[in-house]
């Protein structure tokens, strides 16, 4: 009996050892998955912050560059109304040109007409011999009308040359509008892709700001 008192007695203590072992490594258990977990939802926070700047700085540099370009579209949008106004000027100068060297011109057929009709009325006086007075008053006055022609002609000559000269420059300035319509329409394309990639970066940075933050898991060892 006393060998068995002292044989139940030692299995009693080697039980409360292993209890104390299982108690010791159930809460070892604890405290391992609650360090795993604390660490893994402190990693995701960390990824989480560092996802949100990122996003938020690419945000805010894509808002700059979009002011930036909104800028230039307003600055071509105006360069392109001045240059629309300027060629309607040109326009209107080369039209006010054209009436007036048409003006010229038919100003100069007068004389030459008014010049031939004293030529001819000269070589009818010449050849019925009439009185050199009138002959010379015909004379001066067919040189007055060949003045007048000649001061036309050099005239209409700088009218023709300066004419040239505004219808030049109306092409120039409508290549110059063409120009600017390819960038406003380059720009246009351009604010429209920022728009969206702004929306897609601000969509991702409402993603990260709503995740719910996980809770540190309790999971108790049981094996």
């Amino acid at each position: 009996m006393k060998e068995t008192e002292e044989q139940l007695l030692l299995v009693s203590r080697e039980n409360q050892v292993l209890k104390i072992k299982l108690e010791a490594t159930r809460e070892a258990g604890v405290q391992a998955l609650r360090s795993a977990s604390q660490k893994l939802y402190g990693n995701y926070q960390t990824r989480s912050e560092e996802l949100k700047k990122k996003h938020e700085n690419e945000k805010q540099q894509i808002q700059v560059y979009n002011l930036q370009q909104e800028a230039k579209l307003q600055q071509s949008s105006e360069d392109a109304s001045r240059l629309a106004e300027s060629i309607k000027e040109k326009c209107a100068r080369v039209a006010e040109m054209e009436k007036r060297v048409q003006r010229m011109e038919e100003e100069k057929k007068t004389l030459i007409e008014k010049k031939m009709s004293f030529e001819k009325m000269l070589q009818e006086m010449t050849s019925c011999n009439e009185g050199s007075k009138r002959c010379l008053d015909l004379q001066r006055q067919m040189s007055t009308l060949q003045e007048q022609i000649c001061h036309l002609q050099r005239v209409i000559q700088a009218q023709h040359h300066g004419l040239r000269g505004v219808i030049q420059e109306a092409e120039e300035l409508n290549n110059d509008l063409k120009s600017q319509d390819k960038k406003i329409e380059d720009l246009t394309e351009k604010l429209a892709a920022l728009e969206a990639q702004n929306k897609e970066l601000k969509d991702r940075v409402e993603f990260w700001s709503g995740q719910p933050k996980a809770k540190v898991s309790k999971a108790v060892w049981t094996e």
